[in-house]
């Protein structure tokens, strides 16, 4: 019996040894986190999650920031929500003011620049250093936060920076990305609201060089082009003019064409003058304006001309559309007109069927409003489609794409410029990567703008002095009112025990 009272308490020990040792193997395999913020700082959105999926060499992680940064626990919160989701992450934090030795290792190898404030701390212009093979990308603090001096509000990009970070690693040679000119097209400096400075902003980032071409000129060369985007140009393209693009596609090329309807001195929508081309992505361009009559779908202002598209299963629609056919992200157009794909093209964006389509619009131009729309027939109208042709080189991995659509506001500015335009941004974006046949542009959606520090006006001034002058001294008054009352009944009881009477 004493045999077995001493083996029973070892049995235990290693019971509890073997369960605890199952639990950590259990929490390492299937690793799980919760973000409990208010804003989900630490939850990572799905293009991130695709990104990381698609690791496949390691990258070297090198944070630069001192224990004392107010954004060193958010980069370690984030890097940890990375390595979650995949093994291809080796991080390393180098403290400048504690590691000096080892921070000048690194500042030496990647030719960091860096220099001491006036407190002593080390400065760098890099705080996350990102590795793999011979290529690196630097992140700087300005990436990580993004602040907005007005309004004193500041907006976490912290996702954002190590995505595309991470994405550009990824990616080798840059590829020539053209954009047709001469027919009064938005150009790529341009930086107004309609303007294409922010899409060549992000494709700079993803890799490609986006570049000007001379549409109008019947001698122009494609050849080098990865794929040929026509930005809503306002002319019509003469017969000489289309001839280059459309042997451009038999030759193997993909395009994306954004042609909006434009207005001639009767009133009537113009024809574009690429009919060669739209033949081939086996499309009719309709000359007509598409409004939307269905107030759920359409935005108040206006005759219906800015509406929200319903989308369709397809590659360009992927992130923007969810697999169940609920939309993540709504498209808006604005200013479309209809096309007809039953020429062999697939439908990617329509309207409801309660749109309706308006060849003559001198009534538009004379302010009638909603009563334009009155008495046309409405039905679904198609605003986009797309086509894969079959290949023309026998090397080449697909045929030429063509993407169409009547919507003139897809690669405007302020797309890039507002947050709820996130459908908008990836549609174009992968319409761009489709053509090209490259990976998918990164596009991480932006997290809420917070306060910067502590800001008081005269009413929450007001709030502090009665909480410091009112409440707080009335709360405490109260609750040793309350312990003295409680004492003193307790004390009354205490005398007017049995207990008590007979001690005295």
């Amino acid at each position: 019996m004493r045999a077995r009272g001493h083996i029973l308490p070892w049995a235990g020990v290693a019971a509890a040894a073997v369960l605890l040792v199952n639990v950590n193997v259990l929490g390492a395999r299937w690793y799980k986190r919760w973000d409990v913020t208010s804003d989900a700082l630490y939850s990572l959105s799905q293009p991130t999650r695709e990104l990381l999926a698609g690791l496949q060499e390691p990258v070297d992680v090198n944070v630069l920031l001192s224990k004392s940064d107010p954004l060193t626990v958010s980069v370690r919160h984030m890097l940890e929500a990375y390595s979650a989701e995949t093994r291809q992450l080796r991080v390393r934090y180098v403290d400048p003011d504690r590691s000096p030795a080892e921070f000048l290792a690194v500042q030496q190898k990647y030719q960091i620049l860096a220099g001491k404030a006036e407190d002593g701390r080390v400065i760098t212009d890099a705080v996350i250093v990102l590795a793999q093979g011979p290529r690196h990308w630097f992140i700087t603090s300005d990436e990580l936060v993004k602040l907005d001096e007005d309004s004193g509000r500041a907006r976490p990009a912290l996702e954002s920076a190590l995505s595309t970070a991470l994405d550009n690693l990824r990616k080798a040679e840059k590829a020539k990305l053209c954009f047709t000119t001469g027919h009064r097209e938005p150009t790529l400096e341009d930086a107004g609201p309609q303007g294409l400075s922010e899409l060549r902003k992000r494709l700079e980032k993803g890799n490609y060089e986006p570049v000007s071409v001379d549409g109008s000129s019947p001698r122009v060369s494609y050849a080098e082009c990865v794929a040929v985007l026509v930005p809503t140009p306002e002319l019509e393209f003469s017969a000489e003019q289309a001839k280059p693009l459309a042997d451009y596609v038999r030759g193997g090329g993909s395009v994306l064409l954004l042609l909006a309807p434009n207005l001639d001195d009767a009133g009537r929508v113009r024809g574009s003058g690429l009919e060669p081309v739209l033949e081939l992505a086996g499309v009719t361009l309709g000359r007509d304006l598409v409004l939307e009559q269905d107030k759920a779908e359409r935005l108040p202002s206006g005759s219906g001309e800015l509406f929200y598209v319903k989308l369709r299963p397809h590659a360009l629609t992927r992130g923007v559309l969810h697999e169940d056919d609920k939309l993540s992200s709504r498209v808006l157009v604005a200013q479309a007109r209809s096309v007809d794909a039953s020429g062999g093209a697939t439908v990617v964006m329509e309207t409801t069927p309660s749109a309706v389509s308006l060849k003559d619009l001198s009534p538009l131009g004379a302010g009638q409003g909603g009563d334009v729309a009155a008495g046309a027939q409405q039905q679904v109208h198609a605003i986009a489609a797309a086509r894969e042709l079959p290949k023309t080189k026998p090397d080449s991995t697909h045929g030429p794409r063509l993407f169409v659509t009547g919507a003139s506001n897809l690669a405007w500015n302020r797309n890039f410029q507002d947050p709820s335009a996130y459908g908008n941004q990836r549609l174009i974006e992968n319409a761009i990567s489709w053509a090209a046949a490259r990976p998918t542009l990164l596009n991480v959606p932006q997290k809420p703008e917070r306060e910067v520090g502590l800001s008081l006006s005269e009413e929450s001034l007001d709030e502090v002095q009665r909480y410091v002058l009112l409440y707080m001294p009335l709360s405490a008054g109260l609750l040793a009112a309350f312990v003295l009352l409680r004492r003193r009944n307790d004390e009354r009881r205490a005398r007017r025990s049995p207990g008590s009477e007979t001690r005295s």
